[in-house]
Protein backbone atom coordinates (compact mmCIF):
# COMPACT_ATOMS: atom_id res chain seq x y z
CA UNK A 1 0.00 0.00 0.00
CA UNK A 2 2.48 2.70 0.88
CA UNK A 3 4.60 2.24 -2.58
CA UNK A 4 1.80 3.06 -4.10
CA UNK A 5 0.82 6.04 -2.00
CA UNK A 6 1.38 8.50 -4.23
CA UNK A 7 -0.47 7.56 -7.00
CA UNK A 8 -3.70 6.58 -4.75
CA UNK A 9 -3.47 10.41 -3.50
CA UNK A 10 -2.94 11.54 -7.24
CA UNK A 11 -5.94 9.22 -8.18
CA UNK A 12 -8.13 10.72 -5.44
CA UNK A 13 -6.82 14.43 -6.18
CA UNK A 14 -8.08 14.41 -9.93
CA UNK A 15 -11.32 13.00 -9.02
CA UNK A 16 -11.79 15.69 -5.95
CA UNK A 17 -11.38 18.50 -8.76
CA UNK A 18 -14.01 16.66 -10.83
CA UNK A 19 -16.29 16.35 -8.27
CA UNK A 20 -16.12 19.43 -5.87
CA UNK A 21 -15.94 23.47 -6.89
CA UNK A 22 -14.48 23.91 -3.51
CA UNK A 23 -11.79 21.25 -3.48
CA UNK A 24 -8.71 22.49 -1.61
CA UNK A 25 -6.11 20.22 -2.98
CA UNK A 26 -2.93 21.36 -0.66
CA UNK A 27 -5.71 20.84 2.51
CA UNK A 28 -6.04 17.33 1.07
CA UNK A 29 -2.23 16.34 0.56
CA UNK A 30 -1.63 17.67 4.28
CA UNK A 31 -3.86 15.40 5.64
CA UNK A 32 -2.58 12.44 3.88
CA UNK A 33 0.76 13.15 4.66
CA UNK A 34 0.09 13.65 7.82
CA UNK A 35 -2.90 11.94 9.89
CA UNK A 36 -2.73 9.44 6.97
CA UNK A 37 0.88 8.38 7.12
CA UNK A 38 -0.20 8.02 10.84
CA UNK A 39 -3.35 5.44 10.36
CA UNK A 40 -1.41 3.39 7.38
CA UNK A 41 1.55 2.73 9.86
CA UNK A 42 -1.18 1.98 12.62
CA UNK A 43 -2.76 -0.80 10.34
CA UNK A 44 0.23 -1.70 8.34
CA UNK A 45 0.38 -5.33 7.85
CA UNK A 46 -2.87 -6.00 8.30
CA UNK A 47 -5.02 -8.12 5.75
CA UNK A 48 -7.60 -5.15 5.76
CA UNK A 49 -5.17 -2.18 5.28
CA UNK A 50 -5.62 -1.51 1.82
CA UNK A 51 -9.36 -1.24 2.16
CA UNK A 52 -9.18 0.90 5.24
CA UNK A 53 -7.06 3.40 3.90
CA UNK A 54 -8.77 3.63 0.88
CA UNK A 55 -12.01 4.03 2.82
CA UNK A 56 -10.21 6.49 5.16
CA UNK A 57 -9.24 8.39 2.06
CA UNK A 58 -12.66 8.16 0.55
CA UNK A 59 -14.12 9.66 3.63
CA UNK A 60 -11.06 12.59 3.48
CA UNK A 61 -11.78 13.46 -0.05
CA UNK A 62 -15.68 14.27 0.75
CA UNK A 63 -14.97 15.94 3.81
CA UNK A 64 -12.73 18.45 1.84
CA UNK A 65 -14.46 18.69 -1.46
CA UNK A 66 -17.95 19.57 1.00
CA UNK A 67 -15.84 21.93 3.58
CA UNK A 68 -16.28 19.53 6.02
CA UNK A 69 -12.83 20.10 7.07
CA UNK A 70 -10.94 23.85 7.43
CA UNK A 71 -8.15 24.59 4.98
CA UNK A 72 -5.29 24.96 6.68
CA UNK A 73 -6.04 22.80 10.29
CA UNK A 74 -3.23 20.20 9.61
CA UNK A 75 0.14 21.49 10.20
CA UNK A 76 4.21 20.54 9.64
CA UNK A 77 4.81 17.23 11.82
CA UNK A 78 1.08 15.75 11.86
CA UNK A 79 0.12 18.84 14.01
CA UNK A 80 -3.51 20.15 13.97
CA UNK A 81 -3.16 24.21 13.80
CA UNK A 82 -6.50 24.47 15.95
CA UNK A 83 -8.79 22.61 17.52
CA UNK A 84 -11.74 20.54 15.71
CA UNK A 85 -14.84 22.35 15.48
CA UNK A 86 -16.89 19.38 14.24
CA UNK A 87 -16.42 15.94 15.40
CA UNK A 88 -16.02 14.88 11.77
CA UNK A 89 -12.14 17.14 11.99
CA UNK A 90 -11.69 15.51 14.80
CA UNK A 91 -12.48 11.73 14.00
CA UNK A 92 -11.19 11.88 10.40
CA UNK A 93 -8.34 14.19 11.63
CA UNK A 94 -7.01 12.50 15.29
CA UNK A 95 -9.16 9.80 16.37
CA UNK A 96 -9.26 7.04 13.75
CA UNK A 97 -5.83 7.64 12.56
CA UNK A 98 -4.59 7.01 16.07
CA UNK A 99 -7.17 4.83 17.25
CA UNK A 100 -7.94 2.60 14.57
CA UNK A 101 -5.05 0.42 14.23
CA UNK A 102 -6.13 -0.63 18.05
CA UNK A 103 -10.19 -1.81 16.79
CA UNK A 104 -10.59 -5.21 15.65
CA UNK A 105 -9.76 -5.65 11.89
CA UNK A 106 -12.90 -7.21 11.09
CA UNK A 107 -14.68 -4.21 12.47
CA UNK A 108 -12.81 -1.44 10.85
CA UNK A 109 -14.62 -0.52 7.85
CA UNK A 110 -17.81 -0.70 9.65
CA UNK A 111 -16.78 1.91 12.12
CA UNK A 112 -15.44 4.31 9.52
CA UNK A 113 -18.93 4.63 7.72
CA UNK A 114 -20.18 4.79 11.40
CA UNK A 115 -17.90 7.31 12.22
CA UNK A 116 -19.04 9.38 9.18
CA UNK A 117 -22.86 9.18 9.94
CA UNK A 118 -22.16 10.35 12.82
CA UNK A 119 -20.18 13.01 12.37
CA UNK A 120 -21.90 14.42 9.15
CA UNK A 121 -25.46 14.15 11.06
CA UNK A 122 -24.24 16.41 14.30
CA UNK A 123 -22.99 19.19 10.85
CA UNK A 124 -26.87 20.21 10.48
CA UNK A 125 -27.20 21.02 14.65
CA UNK A 126 -26.26 24.22 15.92
CA UNK A 127 -22.45 25.19 15.23
CA UNK A 128 -21.78 25.31 19.46
CA UNK A 129 -23.29 21.97 19.81
CA UNK A 130 -20.63 20.56 17.28
CA UNK A 131 -17.49 22.06 18.89
CA UNK A 132 -19.06 21.03 22.42
CA UNK A 133 -19.15 17.28 20.89
CA UNK A 134 -16.10 17.75 19.34
CA UNK A 135 -14.17 18.92 22.42
CA UNK A 136 -16.24 16.58 24.67
CA UNK A 137 -14.98 13.57 22.44
CA UNK A 138 -11.47 14.15 22.34
CA UNK A 139 -9.99 11.94 24.98
CA UNK A 140 -12.41 9.06 24.23
CA UNK A 141 -10.76 5.67 25.02
CA UNK A 142 -11.72 3.74 22.02
CA UNK A 143 -13.61 3.97 19.17
CA UNK A 144 -16.11 1.26 19.67
CA UNK A 145 -17.76 3.30 22.29
CA UNK A 146 -17.90 6.83 20.04
CA UNK A 147 -21.62 6.33 19.54
CA UNK A 148 -22.55 5.62 23.15
CA UNK A 149 -20.14 8.52 24.16
CA UNK A 150 -21.77 11.15 22.19
CA UNK A 151 -25.43 9.84 22.49
CA UNK A 152 -24.52 10.95 26.52
CA UNK A 153 -23.09 14.24 25.40
CA UNK A 154 -25.78 14.86 23.30
CA UNK A 155 -27.96 13.76 25.92
CA UNK A 156 -26.70 16.36 28.77
CA UNK A 157 -26.20 19.24 25.95
CA UNK A 158 -30.07 19.02 25.08
CA UNK A 159 -31.82 18.15 27.88
CA UNK A 160 -35.00 20.24 28.12
CA UNK A 161 -34.31 23.24 30.71
CA UNK A 162 -37.25 24.67 31.76
CA UNK A 163 -36.89 28.94 33.21
CA UNK A 164 -36.75 28.79 37.06
CA UNK A 165 -38.25 30.37 39.95
CA UNK A 166 -34.90 30.15 41.42
CA UNK A 167 -37.46 30.24 44.76
CA UNK A 168 -35.54 26.70 45.99
CA UNK A 169 -34.94 24.12 47.28
CA UNK A 170 -31.13 24.46 46.40
CA UNK A 171 -28.99 21.44 45.70
CA UNK A 172 -25.52 22.10 45.56
CA UNK A 173 -22.62 20.05 44.31
CA UNK A 174 -18.95 20.47 42.65
CA UNK A 175 -16.73 19.55 40.09
CA UNK A 176 -12.75 19.70 39.67
CA UNK A 177 -11.52 20.90 36.73
CA UNK A 178 -8.60 19.09 37.56
CA UNK A 179 -9.80 16.01 34.78
CA UNK A 180 -9.21 19.23 32.22
CA UNK A 181 -5.96 20.27 32.99
CA UNK A 182 -3.74 19.05 35.85
CA UNK A 183 -3.02 23.14 36.97
CA UNK A 184 -6.61 24.53 35.73
CA UNK A 185 -7.43 27.44 37.98
CA UNK A 186 -10.80 28.73 36.97
CA UNK A 187 -11.20 32.54 36.42
CA UNK A 188 -13.63 34.15 34.38
CA UNK A 189 -16.89 32.21 33.32
CA UNK A 190 -19.91 33.02 31.08
CA UNK A 191 -22.62 30.25 29.94
CA UNK A 192 -23.19 29.62 26.40
CA UNK A 193 -26.25 27.61 26.50
CA UNK A 194 -28.56 27.16 30.05
CA UNK A 195 -26.79 24.14 31.01
CA UNK A 196 -22.95 24.81 29.02
CA UNK A 197 -20.74 26.76 31.24
CA UNK A 198 -17.55 28.18 29.67
CA UNK A 199 -14.90 28.79 31.99
CA UNK A 200 -11.56 30.28 31.26
CA UNK A 201 -8.33 29.62 33.23
CA UNK A 202 -7.20 32.28 35.68
CA UNK A 203 -3.74 32.61 34.55
CA UNK A 204 -3.78 31.24 30.67
CA UNK A 205 -6.33 33.18 28.42
CA UNK A 206 -6.01 30.91 25.93
CA UNK A 207 -6.96 28.05 28.03
CA UNK A 208 -10.48 27.23 28.76
CA UNK A 209 -12.89 24.30 29.47
CA UNK A 210 -16.57 23.77 28.70
CA UNK A 211 -18.86 22.44 31.17
CA UNK A 212 -22.39 20.66 30.39
CA UNK A 213 -23.74 20.94 33.52
CA UNK A 214 -25.84 17.09 33.99
CA UNK A 215 -29.68 17.75 35.56
CA UNK A 216 -29.41 17.43 39.37
CA UNK A 217 -28.63 14.03 40.22
CA UNK A 218 -27.23 13.51 36.72
CA UNK A 219 -23.17 13.81 35.85
CA UNK A 220 -21.97 16.46 34.05
CA UNK A 221 -18.98 16.76 31.59
CA UNK A 222 -15.84 19.12 31.68
CA UNK A 223 -13.51 19.02 28.72
CA UNK A 224 -10.93 21.13 27.24
CA UNK A 225 -12.65 23.80 24.35
CA UNK A 226 -12.41 27.02 22.74
CA UNK A 227 -14.37 29.59 24.57
CA UNK A 228 -18.06 28.74 23.15
CA UNK A 229 -19.47 32.10 23.55
CA UNK A 230 -17.31 35.20 24.14
CA UNK A 231 -20.49 37.50 23.77
CA UNK A 232 -23.54 36.53 25.84
CA UNK A 233 -26.46 39.08 26.16
CA UNK A 234 -27.42 39.69 29.53
CA UNK A 235 -30.97 38.57 30.67
CA UNK A 236 -32.94 40.64 32.66
CA UNK A 237 -35.17 38.12 33.98
CA UNK A 238 -32.07 36.71 36.57
CA UNK A 239 -32.46 36.96 40.51
CA UNK A 240 -28.96 38.87 42.04
CA UNK A 241 -26.43 36.55 42.15
CA UNK A 242 -23.90 37.95 44.98
CA UNK A 243 -20.79 35.79 46.34
CA UNK A 244 -20.30 35.77 50.33
CA UNK A 245 -17.98 34.67 53.16
CA UNK A 246 -20.07 31.21 53.41
CA UNK A 247 -20.96 30.61 49.85
CA UNK A 248 -23.06 32.94 48.19
CA UNK A 249 -26.93 34.53 47.75
CA UNK A 250 -29.82 33.70 45.05
CA UNK A 251 -31.43 36.99 45.80
CA UNK A 252 -32.51 37.32 49.17
CA UNK A 253 -31.52 33.62 49.99
CA UNK A 254 -28.20 32.43 51.50
CA UNK A 255 -26.83 29.32 49.85
CA UNK A 256 -23.94 28.13 52.14
CA UNK A 257 -21.43 25.97 49.90
CA UNK A 258 -19.40 23.39 50.99
CA UNK A 259 -14.95 23.40 51.62
CA UNK A 260 -15.69 27.56 50.74
CA UNK A 261 -13.43 30.29 51.44
CA UNK A 262 -13.09 32.44 49.57
CA UNK A 263 -15.34 33.48 46.49
CA UNK A 264 -13.64 34.65 43.01
CA UNK A 265 -16.87 34.34 40.72
CA UNK A 266 -20.69 33.69 40.48
CA UNK A 267 -22.81 33.67 37.29
CA UNK A 268 -26.24 32.46 36.94
CA UNK A 269 -28.66 30.81 34.00
CA UNK A 270 -32.13 30.60 33.60
CA UNK A 271 -32.31 26.78 33.88
CA UNK A 272 -31.53 27.34 37.70
CA UNK A 273 -28.06 27.00 37.31
CA UNK A 274 -25.45 29.16 39.25
CA UNK A 275 -22.12 28.22 38.52
CA UNK A 276 -19.36 29.92 41.52
CA UNK A 277 -15.30 29.85 41.64
CA UNK A 278 -12.83 30.24 44.37
CA UNK A 279 -9.97 32.31 44.59
CA UNK A 280 -7.94 29.13 45.95
CA UNK A 281 -9.62 26.21 44.62
CA UNK A 282 -9.69 24.38 41.11
CA UNK A 283 -13.65 23.68 42.05
CA UNK A 284 -16.88 24.89 40.35
CA UNK A 285 -19.77 24.93 43.12
CA UNK A 286 -22.62 24.31 40.72
CA UNK A 287 -26.61 25.08 42.47
CA UNK A 288 -29.49 24.24 41.10
CA UNK A 289 -32.84 25.44 42.14
CA UNK A 290 -35.92 23.83 40.33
Amino acid sequence: MTTDLETIVEHHEREGERRFSRWDGESFRAVVFGPGKRLAAAIDGSPDAAQVFLGWLRLVMEAIGLGYIRPGIVAPEDKLAFAPENLLELLLLDLIPGKLGACAPTGRVALLAKAWNLGEGLLGEAPWLNVCAASAMANVGSLVDIEGRLLRVLDTALAPRTRSSFQGPYAVRTLDLRDVDGAFLPGRMHFAQPALVCVHDRKRPALSAGVLLGARNAPSLAFRSPCLADKVAADPGLPTVSLTQAGLCVGDARVPLPYWTRGHAVIASRAGLVVASALDSQRIWIVESP
